[in-house]
């Protein structure tokens, strides 16, 4: 890959990700707004309902139902033990893949993930208890006086015959979004994935990613033009933008430019097939990588029956594909945590099935 290809792919993979989290931030202050603090108040019930949101949020094929999740998490509606569910139960972007090719193996590694993701889950809600990891921002705090201002009517032609600068940037930055997103030139770019599985993969995947953020960035247009000027200045830009954009653009950056530029350096299928003796370890370790595509790899290999099915199953358990990344950028802490201890669970289990045959 060209160095001027491998620019755009880190850009386009950073902002795709990063308007994804703060449409979904967005959309729950909205929502919360409009219901007066009730929807906040229903989520944060503790009990089995986060587990089972976080694992249904889990199962989704690709990347932005753990979004989803990581941004509830942020501003302290589910739980830690949540959080975990949805880490284990994702397969990430490779789902589309796996489904498409062996959906028999898909589903035996689904099944297992959300047994796995629902024991966890409880396990670490009941030893943490309210020692969940906090992030340092509380959002969604309503105030009276709050509230009245954002129930203000004001029409859309209003509000666009009068936008602020902050209305008129937003929304000229959403609509480009939603046009390259009708034209599929935003969404996930799988350049480190092998050559072999590249076309099929893009051949299944790419229209749900462009669908997604057309609806997605769609969506956000029509809350921008609706709300009242309070609500996107002080909700929107004040809480949410300053706050959050940098924060999570700057790091996603970092990360998928510092995956690419290992990829270039390094052949992951060089690395696997030279130590098979630590096969079990080297997928383990390749799953810690906050990117889909590198975990592929596996899927290729198992499907070639040159892996057998335990190692396939390590390498998912521990990789989430890209949604580690916006949780690293908020809270590097618990994104630690999740990884640390799923890579411990991915060994034992990795361990007992390679013992009994599997």
């Amino acid at each position: 890959m060209e160095i001027s290809e491998c620019i755009f792919s880190i850009i386009k993979n950073s902002l795709s990700i990063t308007f994804f989290v703060l449409a979904m931030m967005l959309f729950i202050e909205y929502i919360n707004v409009k219901t007066h603090g009730a929807f906040c108040k229903n989520i944060q019930k503790k009990g089995w309902r986060q587990i089972v949101i976080g694992v249904l949020f889990g199962v989704l094929p690709g990347c932005l139902g753990t979004y989803t999740v990581v941004t509830l998490f942020s501003h302290n509606l589910v739980s830690l033990g949540a959080l975990f569910a949805t880490f284990v139960a994702t397969m990430g972007d490779e789902a589309f893949l796996l489904f498409s090719l062996d959906a028999k193996t898909a589903l035996q590694i689904t099944g297992i993930l959300v047994v796995i993701a629902v024991v966890g889950g409880f396990l670490i809600d009941a030893l943490y208890k309210s020692k969940n990891l906090e992030l340092e921002v509380a959002h969604f705090e309503i105030h009276k006086e709050e509230t009245s201002h954002d129930e203000e009517k004001t029409s859309v032609w209003e509000n666009l015959k009068h936008a602020s600068p902050h209305r008129a940037i937003l929304l000229f930055g959403v609509l480009l979004i939603f046009v390259l997103s009708v034209l599929g030139e935003i969404g996930h770019s799988h350049d480190i994935m092998p050559m072999d599985v590249e076309h099929h993969h893009h051949e299944h995947s790419l229209d749900w990613f462009s669908l997604t953020f057309v609806l997605i960035s769609f969506a956000t247009a029509c809350v921008l033009c609706v709300v009242p000027e309070h609500f996107l200045e002080h909700h929107f830009w004040e809480h949410i933008i300053k706050k959050h954009f940098l924060k999570v653009l700057g790091w996603t950056t970092c990360i998928i430019a510092i995956v690419q530029i290992l990829n270039y350096y390094v052949e992951l299928q060089d690395v696997v097939t030279q130590y098979r003796w630590g096969l079990l370890v080297v997928a383990v370790l390749i799953g810690l990588i906050p990117e889909s595509g590198p975990h592929i790899l596996f899927i290729s290999l198992y499907l070639s029956g040159s892996v057998p099915f335990s190692i396939l199953l390590a390498n998912m358990l521990v990789q989430d594909g890209h949604g580690g990344l916006p949780l690293f950028a908020e809270s590097k802490l618990t994104f630690v945590f999740l990884k640390v201890s799923k890579a411990i669970l991915a060994l034992l289990i990795g361990t007992v099935c390679m013992n009994i045959g599997v």
